[in-house]
């Protein structure tokens, strides 16, 4: 990139920020909102939802396993407590217990391989991709005044992954939450990619903030 490109990209992300920030009076009150309303949403058309502290415990007990048996460079932590349920949580605890262990209490990689293909489903596997409804190829809001044709390039680029990233919480999490680590949100959302599956809060409001400058006038 020139020195004339990177200015341009400079000046274009400051006019962005001051845009946001600008805004964030709006967004915080926007967010407020959203809390409150999610505060008092009622679950009782999606049935009783059971608490999930037992399979967390349990997940954390796989994860120690895991640790033990795969070692660190074939161990990522988060994996284990992203797992769901395939069977009902004391069935696979048992199971769990029952298994092998070796005389100094570990298990064998085989071992532990096969009960985790055998009682979880696959990480991720409780959230499903949806289209985003309001997405748009070429946003209106800003992109006219990136005159730089590689910064436009980049930033389409940038915009598309919203769409990539769009997703919504299976009807399985709905039907059998107590086999589930994530909450049976009702709405899709926007999870930031790569091993980090699910929604998470503090990502929500620059999700928002970002839309918000980017919607038309």
């Amino acid at each position: 990139m020139t020195t004339t490109q990177a200015l341009n990209f400079k000046q274009l992300s400051f006019t962005n920020f001051a845009l946001l920030f600008s805004l964030l009076p709006q967004l915080t009150t926007t967010m407020a909102a959203v809390t409150e309303s999610l505060s008092h949403c009622s679950s009782s058309d999606k049935g009783p939802v059971v608490p999930t502290t037992p399979l967390v415990t349990f997940l954390e007990r796989v994860q120690e396993a895991a640790l033990k048996t795969f070692k660190e460079t074939n161990f990522d932590p988060k994996l284990y407590v992203d797992l769901s349920l395939k069977l009902n949580f004391s069935t696979t605890e048992k199971a769990f217990d029952q298994l092998q262990k070796s005389a100094n209490g570990s298990l064998s990689v085989e071992g532990l391989k096969g009960f985790i293909d055998k009682y979880f489903g696959g990480a991720g596997s409780d959230l499903v991709y949806v289209e985003p409804v309001d997405f748009v190829p070429e946003p209106e809001g800003f992109l006219p005044k990136v005159e730089n044709p590689e910064v436009r390039a980049w930033a389409l680029e940038i915009h598309a992954l919203w769409k990539n990233l769009s997703r919504k919480v299976s009807d399985e999490v709905h039907k059998r939450p107590e086999l589930h680590t994530i909450l049976p949100l009702p709405e899709q959302g926007v999870i930031p990619g790569s091993r980090f599956r699910e929604v998470y809060y503090w990502d929500s409001y620059w999700v928002i903030s970002v839309s918000v400058v980017n919607v038309k006038p």
